[in-house]
C-alpha cells in the first residue's frame, strides 16, 4: 500500500511549529523577568543612592565650633588642642579648659549620632575615633610601633572619659564605635603643622541596608 507522504509532513511541521512558538514564549517571558529585575535594582541602588547622599548631608551639620569637616580625608577633626605631654594618654594630665571642651566635643557628636541614628534606624553606623601622635625628632622613624600604640591609648582615653560623662555610644542600637590609632602615619595627618597632630580625627560612616 503506498502512503501519501505529504500526510505525514503537516502533522510533524505543525508540531515543529507549536514547540518553537512556546520556545520563544519561554524565552520571551525570561527577558521581561531578566530585564524587570535589572530595572528594580536600579530604582533600589538609585534609592540607597540618594539615601546615602541625604545621611552624608546630614552627618555635615556636624561641621562647626567644635569639628571641621577635610573633604581631602572625608573625616572631621576636632578643633580642640590636645596638648598631651610627650608620651602621655592620660586626660586628666589635661587643663580643665580642655576636658571641657572635650567633653562639649562629645555632647555635639552625640548628639548627632544620635539624631541620624532615629531618622534612619535602617541605616548602620559607625564611629570611628582615632588617636594622633605628634612627630617629635625623628622619634616616629625609631620606634614606628610606640606611636601606634600611643594614639591608641590617647583615642581610648578620650572615648572612655565621654563614656563616663554619660555620652555613650553603644546605647544607639545601629551604630558602633571603634577606637584606633593611626600613629605618626595617619591620612589625615596635617604635614604643614606638627602641633595639629595632637588632635583627635573622627570618622562616621554609614551603611544603608535594606530600604
Amino acid at each position: 500500500m503506498k502512503h501519501n507522504s505529504s500526510s505525514f509532513f503537516w502533522p510533524s511541521y505543525t508540531d515543529l511549529m507549536t514547540s518553537l512558538f512556546f520556545v520563544m514564549l519561554v524565552l520571551y517571558v525570561l527577558t521581561i523577568a531578566v530585564l524587570k529585575s535589572k530595572e528594580n535594582g536600579y530604582l533600589t541602588d538609585a534609592l540607597k543612592y540618594r539615601k546615602f547622599q541625604a545621611i552624608e548631608r546630614a552627618l555635615k551639620d556636624l561641621d562647626g565650633q567644635y569639628f571641621r569637616y577635610d573633604d581631602r580625608t572625608q573625616r572631621f577633626r576636632m578643633n580642640v588642642d590636645v596638648n598631651f605631654p610627650a608620651n602621655n594618654a592620660d586626660l586628666a594630665e589635661l587643663s580643665p579648659q580642655v576636658q571641657q571642651q572635650l567633653l562639649q566635643a562629645g555632647r555635639t557628636l552625640y548628639s548627632r549620632v544620635r539624631d541620624v541614628t532615629r531618622e534612619n534606624p535602617d541605616v548602620q553606623y559607625m564611629v570611628v575615633v582615632e588617636g594622633n601622635a605628634q612627630r617629635y625628632g625623628d622619634n616616629w622613624l625609631r620606634n614606628p610601633d610606640a606611636g601606634y600604640q600611643l594614639s591608641f591609648r590617647r583615642a581610648l582615653a578620650l572615648v572612655n572619659f565621654w563614656k563616663a560623662s554619660g555620652l555613650d555610644f553603644d546605647r544607639f542600637k545601629n551604630c558602633e564605635v571603634l577606637t584606633v590609632g593611626s600613629g605618626h602615619f595617619g591620612k589625615a595627618r596635617d604635614v604643614r603643622n606638627e602641633v595639629n597632630n595632637r588632635r583627635f580625627t573622627i570618622q562616621i560612616t554609614s551603611k544603608v541596608g535594606q530600604l
